[in-house]
């Protein structure tokens, strides 16, 4: 059974749309999308077991411009 979990992601003055379409090309995310608020965008990611998470995390926070990333992690679909 997949995992499913929401990385939301903090930004510098880096482009929301930039950073959101960089995030699709990371292996296990699904979608991403800019938003309005205290993060800039919301990265969601299926992997095969919640220890990929954090892996997944570093890789969003390589992405240049990304100052922030938290995991929420989804626990009753």
């Amino acid at each position: 059974m997949a995992h499913l979990a929401y990385m939301l992601i903090a930004l510098d003055h880096s482009t929301p749309a930039a950073v959101a379409r960089e995030a699709k090309q990371i292996t296990w995310v699904i979608e991403a999308h800019v938003t309005m608020g205290d993060f800039d965008v919301v990265a969601v990611v299926e992997h095969e077991t919640t220890k990929g998470f954090p892996s997944v995390a570093a890789e969003l926070r390589r992405i240049e411009g990304v100052t922030r990333v938290a995991t929420c992690v989804v626990v009753h679909p």
